[in-house]
Parts: structure tokens; C-alpha cells; sequence
């Protein structure tokens, strides 16, 4: 009798355990095999019964690219992963889910093909109900390849670049599946995603949280479900916010359905780059739960100015190459936090960071340590042909639309950028911009668009009807001289909107020594000082990078880095840290133990309010009060005896040391 209570109890719980999506990791262990010769599909590979006993073995998240053995391989390759499952018996659906394979994959479950994408960067799942088994084999065919018809990869003919660097992919072509892979069972009618959008009543310090809740009913069935949503923050729960919400959705449909709350003023935390506070929601719909965290704060341009929560900030930042010489596009926790923890160092605060979708992680890190980010998907110097090729047009939506859909609760994103550097005055790409700034707009509405320009500031742009930076809502300029001419040209045309250089800088090579890039970088910045319209700068790049291009180094890498490949930093980096940093300190006097000093808000570039703030001298820590941009203060520290410091650091919330002030030079 009581093995028969048992073993109800175990088949409650078992059952009880899929009321709600249930996640199992696929990520591990793996087996991989090349496939030059691209026969694996007709020779059975994919068959659950193929021997992988002699094959490698790897982790993923994983890259053949930096794989000693296939060291930059470029073609196809095969993964396969053994795994138990339970069975989910009726009424659930199963799902495998990869946040990233890199380029082209086909997957099959046990024999059977689930699905195909295309797309390296962005995360995609495939329905496996009817595939899946308790035992079951995972095969995954990748395809690293580029050519004129995949973003990024090769240009066509009509690009400003010469025949043999049009062929080269831009950057290393990292393959393999470079991001984890899990399997989700869930209701048959479950949340498949969530949208919050938390505007703030700056006035009245309230804040209004609209959800949007993509729910599926993969029943044939019609069914009625309870939709609620709670918020907590700090481990405070807001109770009774939203109302809950009786619907019914038809048999195999979808609905998006939308609750709205308003957060009183008391439980309203306002989200930025020195104070990151986030709250939790949980989606509740029948049986299924989704959670997301998000921020409250309003980002908006007026003018030429961009404001956080009414208040006008401009930033230094920086672009990274995901790209590292032990984990190629990866980004292991060990490397995306020392790099994070090194740009919000240096005042890297707001950046277009990469060329392509970055991970979730990165941005779950700058969500809770205060970045602003610019997201940006696949085009990098299409040319104008292919941007009105209808194929290549389709790709960048698909990859768009998957990349905003995975990024659009992240208070850390504030603008999305539709490319890099393509002809931008041609008849193409003005239509590319408008048309792509559209379809973005039509799917997130609550960020600012851009894109990155290398055509807008020259001299045959007279008039701004020339150029597509007229559809965005701030100006992104890839400026590497000239700086303050090209940038009064730009503003001249635009003189209602924002200038944001998103990216200039200086490659370290045998002609172009360190001395050369400090005085070219303090040049660069003083020429955004002179102006009241540059938001942002960005250096190229934080870090090395490999790359095929002409003019690379002889080891593989472009030397444009602040750090170098292994993040050692260089002599540039403490120097960027200095000038942007968005204070001053001189010292007064320091005699008998007693330091007296000043702290000045920078006015000019980079410059907001500081608020939080510390400087330290030695064991010694004050606090700085709040300082708009201009405003100034003098401290007196009094050091411990037989304390000799050399430095006083200016230490942001969160403990980032941003700049050190030599005690002696006074």
C-alpha cells in the first residue's frame, strides 16, 4: 500500500512539474566532426544510429574555428548530443531552443528534420513534440560559409571597396554552435514571449507598466485561461497591480493581449548608468509562467540633445569584437566580465558595441551595471544592389525581427541600428533606411533608430535629402579624421538632430606608434568638446581582433584595441579613461596628513550629473555630492599617519574605479 501512495505521489509530482515551462540544459557535452566534403547528410550521418564513438569531443557552447585541428576551417561540420527525456504525455509541446549556431544549420531529432536557420548571431527554437523520445540523439549540420547572399558576408561589385577585400568576410567567420541550446516542455497553450514597456511620469514619479503577452494555443481545441502578471523588485512584491484577465483563445492560434498597471510613485526606482535598478514580472497564463526583468526609464532626444529621465547625458563608449584568441565569438563568463568590468572602467557608458547581435548575457550584465547599448543587426557595407535584392532584404528582417524580440525588455537598449557603413546617399540605401526603420518601428516603437554612416559628413552631401540619416531619429557617424570639420558638416545638415560618433580611433601599426594614437585620440575628443551636439563616441575598437582584411597584421590581428587580444591594456586605455571620465580633480594642497582637493563636473564631453560618487585616498573614502554638470566641490580628506598615497581614485556606484588623479602633480 504504501509503494502505491508512493508512486502516486511521484507521478503528481512528475505531472505537476510540467504545469509550467521546464527548461533542460543541452549544452555539454557533444560530438563534432568536420564534413569538408559535404556528404554527411547523403551518407546517413544524421540517422540516430550512427556511430560517434570515434569521434571528438567537445563543449558547447562550441567553435570548431578555434579548434586547434580545424583552425579557421570555413565549410560544413556535424554536432551530436545523446540525451534522456521524459515523456511529456498530452496536452505539453517540446521545444529545443539555440541562442546562437553560426552561419546556416539543419537539425534533425532521431532520424527526423525539425528545422532549418539562417542567421549566426541570433536565437531560434524548433518544435520537437512529435521527434522527441526518453532516448535521443540531437543532430545538427552547421555551415560556416559566406558568399554575396549572406549577412554579413561578401560584397557585390558595386562596393567602395576593391574586388579582393570585397570577397573577405569582415570579420572572422567563428563556426559552430557558440551559444547554449536547451530544451523547454510547456503547456499546450503557453506564453511564447513578453513585451514591457514601463513609461515614467518624470512629474509625478509614477510610472505606467504596459504588457504585451504573445500567448499560443497549439491545442486543436478551443481554451479559456486566467492572464495576470506580478512585479517585484529587491524581493518586494507589488501586489494587485494588474487585473486579472479572463480570455479565450481558439484552437491552434495565437493572440497578443495586452495588461497595463500603474506603479505608484514609492515603488518607482528610475533605471540609468549609475543607478541600474530592475524589476521582476511573472506572467502567469493557465498553467504557464514566463518571466523578464525590466527598468523604468525614459530615453528621448530633444533637439540635439539625449536625454535619460529628462536629464541630458553625453558618453564615451566603445565597439568589441566578439572575438577572443581562445574562444573565438564565445563569450565565457571568464572574458565578457573582465571586458564589461574594463569599458565601464573607462567610461565606455554608451556604445554601439557590435556589428551584429551580441549575447544575452552582455546585455543582462549592462541591465544590471549601467550600460547603453545599440543593438545592430547584419548589414555591414552591403552594397546597393544587394540592399534591394528582396532575398537579402527578407534575411535582414528575419534576423532583425529575432534579435529585438529577444532584446526588447533590456533597459540597457535604448536605439537599434539598421547597418554599418553601406552607400547611404544612393538611391538603395535611402530606401534600405526608411524602409527598415519602418518595419523595426512596426514591431518596437520604444527605441530610437540609427544606423552607422561613413558617407554623411563628406562634401558631396550638400543637402539632407541627400543622404538616409534623414529617417533616424539621431545621426551615427563612423569618423576616423578630420573630426571637428566633418562633424560641424554633419550638424550643418542636421542641425535639429543628435550627432553620435559611433566610431573613430587609431590602429597601432609600425608606422603608427602609441604617442601617435594618444595625440590623434585627445585631438578627436577635444573636437567633440568644441561642439553642444555630440552625444556619444565610441572608440574602434576596446580590443584586437583577427581578421582576413588586407593590411592586417602578420599575426592575423588588427591592432586597433585599447586592450590588446588577451585584454592586456595599453597605454591608450588609461588615457581614454582619463578624458572621458566625467570629472575633474586637482589637487590643493596636501601637508601635515591633510589632502585638500577639487572635483569638477565635466560641462562638456562626457558630461551628466554625478550622483553617488566617491574619491579615495589611500584607506580614506568620501562621499561627493551630487554634482551636475558644471557644479564643483572641495573635500578635505584626512589620510591615516604613515599613509602614503599616491593616487586619488573617483569611484562610480557600484565600485568601478574610473579614473586615478596623481596626488604630487599639482
Amino acid at each position: 500500500m504504501k509503494k502505491h501512495i508512493l508512486s502516486i505521489i511521484l507521478i503528481v509530482f512528475s505531472l505537476a512539474a510540467f504545469g509550467q515551462s521546464n527548461i533542460q540544459s543541452l549544452s555539454g557535452a557533444w560530438s563534432f566532426a568536420p564534413d569538408p566534403l559535404k556528404i554527411g547528410a547523403d551518407e546517413g550521418w544524421a540517422a540516430p544510429a550512427f556511430p560517434d564513438n570515434k569521434l571528438d569531443k567537445v563543449t558547447v557552447p562550441h567553435s570548431f574555428s578555434v579548434d586547434k585541428r580545424y583552425f579557421f576551417y570555413t565549410g560544413t561540420a556535424w554536432y551530436f548530443k545523446k540525451f534522456d527525456a521524459r515523456p511529456i504525455g498530452s496536452g505539453f509541446r517540446a521545444f529545443i531552443k539555440f541562442d546562437a549556431v553560426f552561419y546556416k544549420c539543419k537539425v534533425w531529432l532521431n532520424g527526423k528534420v525539425i528545422g532549418t536557420h539562417e542567421g549566426g548571431y541570433t536565437p531560434f527554437e524548433l518544435d520537437v513534440t512529435t521527434a522527441l523520445k526518453e532516448k535521443n540523439v540531437l543532430s545538427v549540420m552547421v555551415d560556416n560559409s559566406w558568399d554575396k547572399t549572406t549577412i554579413p558576408g561578401a560584397r557585390a561589385v558595386d562596393s567602395n571597396y576593391n574586388a579582393a577585400a570585397a570577397q573577405v568576410y569582415p570579420w572572422i567567420n567563428y563556426g559552430g554552435i557558440t551559444k547554449p541550446v536547451e530544451l523547454k516542455i510547456r503547456p499546450a497553450v503557453y506564453i511564447s514571449n513578453i513585451k514591457i514597456q514601463a513609461d515614467p511620469d518624470l512629474k509625478k514619479g509614477s510610472a505606467v507598466i504596459q504588457v504585451k503577452a504573445f500567448i499560443k494555443n497549439t491545442s486543436a481545441a478551443d481554451t479559456t485561461i486566467i492572464l495576470n502578471a506580478d512585479v517585484s523588485a529587491n524581493k518586494e512584491k507589488f501586489t494587485g497591480l494588474f487585473k486579472p484577465v479572463k480570455i479565450n483563445i481558439a484552437g491552434n492560434s495565437s493572440r497578443a493581449l495586452n495588461l497595463q498597471a500603474n506603479l505608484p510613485a514609492k515603488h518607482v526606482k528610475l533605471w540609468s548608468h549609475d543607478s541600474p535598478s530592475l524589476y521582476a514580472l511573472a506572467l502567469n497564463a493557465g498553467n504557464d509562467t514566463l518571466k523578464s526583468n525590466f527598468g523604468i526609464r525614459k530615453i528621448e532626444v530633444k533637439g540635439t540633445q539625449l536625454l535619460l529621465n529628462g536629464k541630458p547625458i553625453r558618453m564615451g563608449g566603445g565597439n568589441r569584437p566578439a572575438d577572443h584568441p581562445d574562444f573565438g565569438s564565445i563569450d565565457p563568463d571568464s572574458v565578457l566580465k573582465k571586458d564589461l568590468i574594463l569599458m565601464k572602467s573607462a567610461g565606455m557608458e554608451l556604445s554601439r558595441i557590435a556589428h551584429h547581435a551580441v549575447s544575452n548575457d552582455l546585455l543582462d550584465w549592462a541591465d544590471e551595471h549601467g550600460m547603453l547599448i545599440i543593438t545592430e543587426a547584419g548589414n555591414w557595407q552591403l552594397a546597393s544592389s544587394q540592399m534591394a535584392d528582396p532575398l537579402m532584404r527578407g534575411k535582414f528582417q528575419s534576423q532583425m525581427r529575432e534579435m529585438l524580440e529577444r532584446d526588447w525588455n533590456h533597459p540597457s537598449v535604448f536605439a537599434y541600428s539598421l547597418g554599418n557603413e553601406f552607400y547611404s546617399h544612393k538611391a538603395e540605401g535611402q530606401a534600405w533606411v526608411r524602409d527598415m526603420s519602418a518595419f523595426v518601428k512596426n514591431i518596437d516603437s520604444t527605441r530610437l533608430i540609427t544606423f552607422a554612416s561613413n558617407i554623411v559628413f563628406r562634401d558631396y552631401i550638400k543637402k539632407p535629402t541627400d543622404e538616409a540619416s534623414q529617417y533616424v531619429d539621431f545621426i551615427s557617424a563612423n569618423v576616423y579624421a578630420n573630426h571637428a570639420k566633418w562633424v560641424a558638416h554633419i550638424h550643418e545638415l542636421y542641425p535639429s538632430k543628435p550627432i553620435y560618433i559611433s566610431e573613430f580611433g587609431m590602429m597601432l601599426t609600425p608606422n603608427k606608434t602609441e604617442k601617435d594614437r594618444e595625440v590623434y585620440l585627445k585631438d578627436a575628443i577635444e573636437a567633440f568638446r568644441k561642439t553642444d551636439y555630440v552625444i556619444g563616441a565610441s572608440i574602434w575598437s576596446f580590443n584586437d581582433y583577427l581578421s582576413r582584411f588586407p593590411l592586417s597584421n602578420a599575426d592575423g590581428f588588427r591592432s586597433w584595441g585599447v586592450v590588446n587580444a588577451r585584454r592586456e591594456p595599453r597605454g591608450v586605455y588609461g588615457l581614454l579613461q582619463a578624458e572621458f571620465a566625467p570629472a575633474l580633480i586637482s589637487v590643493i594642497s596636501f601637508k601635515d596628513n591633510r589632502l585638500i582637493l577639487n572635483i569638477k563636473s565635466r560641462s562638456d564631453f562626457p558630461s551628466y550629473s554625478l550622483q553617488g560618487y566617491q574619491l579615495k585616498a589611500g584607506s580614506k573614502t568620501v562621499q561627493v555630492k551630487t554634482l551636475p554638470p558644471g557644479a564643483s566641490q572641495q573635500i578635505s580628506i584626512n589620510i591615516v599617519p604613515g599613509e602614503k598615497p599616491a593616487y586619488i581614485e573617483l569611484i562610480k556606484p557600484g565600485g568601478f574605479i574610473i579614473t586615478k588623479t596623481n596626488i604630487n602633480n599639482r
